[in-house]
């Protein structure tokens, strides 16, 4: 994005990496996020600015996608993910050889007998980092 090198994003070069991938975002838009990433007031974005700005939405779309699994699970909109919820989900996917007991007891650090988004988002997390350390 920064074509000139300057080691700094104008609104003019944001504008034009943007249209590049296909966004169709206003200019009143495009104004909008350079000013909530542009944190010295500079009028640019420099590049610690732009990591910074790219992690926050990292996070955030990590966020969204927790969000949507645990709703996936959690059938009947309680808040909780219950044994019935997890068994339903293993049919629908046709697994049979799962220990559903082992799993609620594994993830549910309360024991009350159920998954609570805390509880999944702790899980996921201790997933993802097993799964990188695999590699």
């Amino acid at each position: 994005m920064d074509t000139d090198n300057s080691g700094a994003i104008t609104f003019d070069e944001l504008k034009a990496g943007l249209r590049k991938y296909g966004s169709t975002l206003k200019d009143t838009e495009i104004h909008d996020l350079m000013e909530a990433a542009d944190v010295d007031n500079s009028g640019t974005i420099d590049y610690s600015e732009f990591i910074a700005a790219t992690i926050h939405l990292n996070k955030l779309e990590r966020e969204e996608h927790l969000v949507a699994a645990f709703q996936y699970f959690d059938k009947d909109g309680s808040g909780y993910i219950t044994i019935d919820e997890l068994q339903q989900a293993c049919v629908e996917h046709s697994m049979t050889d799962v220990f559903l007991e082992d799993i609620i007891k594994e993830v549910d650090k309360n024991n009350d007998g159920q998954i609570d988004y805390g509880e999944f988002v702790e899980m996921m997390q201790k997933e993802t980092l097993v799964l990188e350390e695999g590699r």
